[in-house]
């Protein structure tokens, strides 16, 4: 479980939440609205878990949302995840995102059978589901998991 990186404070007014303290389980949580300064924030801790010596998987979730980032946000986003394809293949683990919204998650698997990522991706509807399958690719990926990352996953420590 070594190799944690160092993710700074964001700065007042983010409220996106980077958290890595059950590496190499990561948990981002989307504010309420998405501004520039998080998606700032957001890319700058990216480039530190990118840069951790080990592999690790990604829970995203954006049930938090009360509103769908505007097209100026979401080609930012785009463009970061399009700009570091080959370290994400490479450092990423997989990635679970969690929408609220069936129909979302539906679109969403669509659009990644046509568009595939870098590295797995899959929608879920909560936090539980969703870092229990990155917490069973850590374990498949030969690495050792955290006890909070199982509490958060509803797992016994032993699967």
């Amino acid at each position: 479980m070594g190799g944690r990186p160092d993710i700074g404070a964001p700065a007042a007014g983010v409220g996106i939440e980077f958290n890595v303290s059950m590496w190499p389980l990561v948990l981002v949580t989307m504010p309420a609205k998405l501004q520039i300064d998080d998606i700032d924030y957001l890319q700058q801790s990216y480039e530190h878990v990118f840069a951790a010596p080990i592999r690790h998987a990604l829970v995203v979730d954006t049930t938090p949302f009360e509103s769908v980032p505007d097209a100026t946000l979401r080609r930012r986003m785009k463009e970061f995840e399009d700009g570091r394809r080959q370290v994400i293949r490479d450092r990423n683990i997989g990635s679970a995102i969690v929408l609220s919204n069936s129909l979302v998650r539906g679109a969403f698997t669509a659009l990644r059978w046509i568009s595939p990522q870098a590295s797995p991706n899959k929608a879920f509807s909560n936090v539980r589901d969703a870092a229990r399958w990155c917490v069973e690719a850590i374990e498949s990926n030969g690495q050792q998991v955290p006890a909070s990352a199982y509490v958060l996953a509803g797992m016994s420590e032993t699967g």
